[in-house]
């Protein structure tokens, strides 16, 4: 597994920890991860994955290392021009893959050939009413159309998730299929469910 990572990237890598060996059977075989790092950046820390049978070729995400700040910035950019975003968390991440994702890549071929996307957790003031909170909502579903990449959008209030929904603004997502009474709904059910915190 570290030779083909030193082989796609052209880095010597190493195991960080979470290491875990499933044996899935005589067809599927055994599946190995593990989290690991550039020797020289062990800040950077990606999850792979190798198989017996699927995927001999090992996966990674180490790739979004090479495109993280260019991603990220749009979305803090967007979330700064919104008075009602008191704090957000932003994240480049992608599932495994097995092509090595490189510096030279744009940017838009790597969130298309990847499946990559920006994680954004959205936080408001704390102690409002549903309408508000809908509102803000309304307003900021109605601006991500500016961003290049999918966008799975959480918003937490009160120490609580009040919206989870993955836009796929690179499929044509259509903010106005949204009402601002049907955003004040959606938060009603998440609070009388008592989301995951």
């Amino acid at each position: 597994m570290l030779t083909q990572l030193q082989e796609k990237y052209g880095i010597e890598f190493t195991v960080v920890g979470d290491e875990d060996l499933e044996n899935y059977g005589l067809f599927a075989g055994a599946t190995y991860t593990c989290d690991v790092a550039q020797i020289d950046a062990p800040d950077q820390v990606t999850t792979v994955l190798v198989s017996q049978t699927m995927y001999q070729d090992v996966r990674d995400g180490y790739a979004v290392n090479f495109f993280k700040e260019e991603a990220e910035a749009p979305v803090l950019e967007l979330c700064e021009t919104k008075d009602y975003v008191i704090d957000q968390r932003i994240s480049l991440e992608m599932p495994g893959m097995a092509r090595a994702g490189t510096a030279e890549d744009e940017l838009e071929r790597f969130l298309a050939e990847s499946g990559g996307y920006v994680k954004l957790v959205l936080r408001f003031t704390d102690d409002l009413d549903t309408e508000t909170y809908a509102e803000y909502l309304y307003d900021f579903l109605n601006s991500v159309d500016q961003l290049e990449c999918n966008l799975p959008l959480q918003a937490k209030a009160n120490k609580i998730y009040i919206f989870h929904e993955e836009l796929n603004i690179l499929d044509g997502f259509d903010a106005s299929t949204y009402t601002v009474e049907d955003l004040r709904q959606e938060i009603e059910v998440f609070l009388s469910m008592g989301a995951p915190q």
